[in-house]
């Protein structure tokens, strides 16, 4: 009976044991989880990512009812526009002329117009194209240039779900973070350089050879520039 007892204590102790051993690891699972849900809590840049989407850059140009003709400013406008789209543009121009308007037989003058200053602006001819748009305005309607331009854009900020003046626990509020977010945005010049890295330029095979050349002959490889401290520190 003695021997009997012990075994039984001795498999009530394995269970136990087995029993807290499983408790542990799925209390270890479990906080790992809350520690991934609450990532977001205490990153700005989870809960305010950077996206990085198409849009469309328009810009309307005023016609008149008669004739084509494009003033300087609008010449102006179009030839900044174009440059724009030579920076940061994908796929092609579209020049989009209105149909059904009551300046549409001078919008369609003006088109051609149009085409030639984007032309002008150095854009490749098979990049624009000409294309109508539907209009009911019984007044004049605007010619109107559009492409696709990769931006880099962040949701809307000023989002309060949470009362920041009864909170107990150490973690930043939701909105925080969302302006730099936004600002950083605007600030890319390359949106695409968000996506990967862009591709490592060549080398500079003139000063490699130097350097080769120095290197064989035991002299100094350095390039000779001196840096000059500014106020900015030493």
């Amino acid at each position: 009976m003695q021997s009997f007892a012990c075994h039984g204590r001795r498999g009530g102790a394995k269970a136990a044991f087995a029993l807290v051993l499983s408790a542990w690891l799925l209390a270890g699972c479990q906080s790992q989880n809350i520690n991934q849900a609450g990532l977001e809590r205490q990153d700005y840049r989870l809960r305010h990512p950077i996206m990085v989407s198409e849009e469309a850059e328009t810009l309307d140009i005023p016609i008149g009812m008669r004739g084509g003709h494009l003033s300087p400013e609008i010449k102006d406008a179009i030839y900044d526009y174009a440059l724009g789209y030579r920076d940061t543009g994908i796929g092609s121009v579209t020049v989009q002329v209105p149909s059904g308007s009551g300046n549409d037989i001078a919008a369609a003058a003006a088109s051609r117009a149009i085409r030639a200053a984007v032309l002008e602006a150095g854009v490749e001819p098979e990049l624009v194209r000409v294309a109508p748009y539907r209009s009911n305005a019984s007044r004049a309607a605007p010619v109107r240039l559009s492409y696709l331009k990769v931006k880099a854009v962040t949701p809307k900020c000023g989002v309060w779900p949470d009362d920041v003046t009864a909170t107990t626990d150490n973690r930043e509020y939701y909105n925080f973070g969302c302006a730099s977010q936004h600002n950083l945005a605007a600030m890319v010049a390359n949106p695409a350089d968000l996506l990967q890295p862009r591709q490592m330029s060549p080398a500079n095979a003139t000063r490699r050879a130097k350097v080769l050349q120095d290197y064989a002959s035991g002299s100094e490889t350095k390039s000779g520039i001196t840096l000059i401290s500014s106020d900015l520190g030493d």
